[in-house]
């Protein structure tokens, strides 16, 4: 175990408040900015067994058949994410940080992207090199070495929570991407519906994995003390939520207005280099 820095990694804060306790873990809140902070926390060491303890076969699985009715319908699954990265950026190189089994990338060289992918799981880069035949890179930021300039788009799907050192992450996408680049990054809100309706049983906890904790404000200044701007945001709702906005008879624009009082339990930005 180890201790979580005492001042805010975004607004160097040091006055927090409990956020939560969930199996004898314990997250704090910035009481500035609103960022949640897991402490203590896994060591180095205790992460990498915690990922390696068939994490990624949790997650992954085995890999889908390609070409089979299962692949088409998980690859659907991805046209959402797709679209909003073509709202800002229409075509180029991307690089999916955390790409998983690669089937955002799979969806996104369909569309026309150059496509390239990043994971710490060999199993899950076996099945994306070998059965999608998308490149990809193993390991952490530290074995992650790309030229100056020569990406269009990074993706972090749900990926920004996991890591210790963000601003890693984000200071090396800043440098990867061209001037015109687009950072896309999708974490869970702790402030949404969701999150406020379940407490300690929101499905966005998840610890001891994740050890940052966001909210829209919060991650809107992460963001900015890297020099990212956000161009474009969206909500990413549950089931749950869904739901309930499918029994409320309204339609049109008041629908969409109605769904803004409803926010995801997770936040999606796009944002471009100032």
């Amino acid at each position: 175990m180890e201790r979580t820095p005492a001042s805010c990694m975004i607004c160097g804060e040091t006055r927090r408040a409990l956020l939560v306790e969930k199996d004898g873990w314990t997250v704090y809140r910035c009481e500035k900015c609103g960022l949640g902070v897991l402490d203590p926390r896994p060591s180095a060491e205790e992460l990498k067994s915690l990922y390696a303890e068939n994490y990624f076969d949790d997650q992954y699985g085995r890999g889908l058949a390609v070409g089979s009715p299962e692949m088409k319908r998980r690859i659907s699954q991805e046209d959402h994410r797709v679209k909003f990265v073509r709202r800002h950026k229409k075509r180029g190189k991307i690089l999916d940080i955390g790409c998983g089994m690669g089937y955002f990338l799979f969806a996104c060289r369909i569309a026309g992207y150059d496509v390239e992918g990043a994971d710490i799981s060999d199993h899950a880069a076996a099945y994306v090199s070998k059965e999608l035949g998308i490149p990809i890179r193993t390991g952490g930021i530290e074995t992650l070495s790309l030229p100056e300039g020569s990406l269009d788009v990074v993706t972090m799907w749900h990926f920004l929570e996991h890591v210790p050192r963000p601003a890693e992450y984000l200071e090396s996408a800043r440098r990867w991407l061209r001037s015109d680049g687009l950072l896309v990054i999708d974490v869970p809100n702790y402030l949404g519906t969701d999150g406020r309706k379940n407490g300690t049983n929101w499905v966005g906890w998840q610890l001891p994995f994740h050890l940052y904790h966001y909210t829209p404000s919060s991650l809107s200044a992460l963001l900015a003390a890297h020099g990212f701007e956000i161009v474009g945001s969206k909500d990413y709702h549950s089931e749950y939520v869904k739901n309930r906005l499918k029994r409320i008879p309204v339609v049109g624009l008041f629908a969409r207005l109605v769904a803004k009082c409803y926010s995801g339990t997770s936040y999606a930005v796009a944002a471009r280099k100032r």
